[in-house]
């Protein structure tokens, strides 16, 4: 069977976007760019940019995505399918209608309950019994949009606030 490559776009950060990415890249995704957030002074390199900078992907760094410029630049992308991974920051909705399949994004939390940052850590401090990740079609609210589906995880006693992909529990 002949397979079919999409040219997909990476929006996103941490940890999570770069598993995002990882599982694309072993899926054998054809990722064509990353956008990620800018360097702050004095930190670590974002994981998702570290893992695409190390497979030779490149990275878009813009200080957001209000410019007419930055929405030029990933236009030339070309791409058919853009995938949010851990955004922080507002995504126009005019980007979601560049890709010819559209945009989805991943959240990590069983949307509608706990949008927006920290739902990793909402999830924990709220005493919830399970959380997962969420994949929806973005549209120009926060964590907003048709779910395509989700992945429930159970939350156990001896779990924290720190990063485990939702990808890694009883695979």
């Amino acid at each position: 069977m002949r397979r079919c490559h999409r040219r997909i776009v990476i929006i996103g950060k941490s940890a999570f976007g770069a598993k995002v990415l990882e599982v694309l890249l072993d899926k054998d995704e054809t990722v064509v760019a990353v956008y990620t957030t800018t360097d702050p002074p004095g930190r670590p390199i974002d994981p998702l940019k570290e893992v695409a900078t190390a497979k030779g992907i490149p990275v878009y760094q813009p200080k957001g995505y209000k410019e007419e410029k930055v929405l030029e630049e990933y236009k030339k992308l070309q791409p058919d399918l853009t995938i949010l991974a851990f955004v922080t920051r507002i995504i126009p909705e005019r980007f979601f209608d560049v890709p010819s399949k559209g945009a989805i994004c991943y959240h990590p939390s069983l949307l509608p309950r706990h949008r927006g940052g920290s739902a990793i850590s909402w999830a924990v401090i709220m005493g919830d019994a399970k959380t997962g990740v969420s994949i929806f079609w973005p549209n120009d609210g926060i964590d907003t949009g048709p779910v395509l589906l989700q992945k429930e995880v159970e939350i156990r006693p001896d779990d924290t606030t720190l990063f485990q992909s939702p990808f890694s529990h009883g695979n």
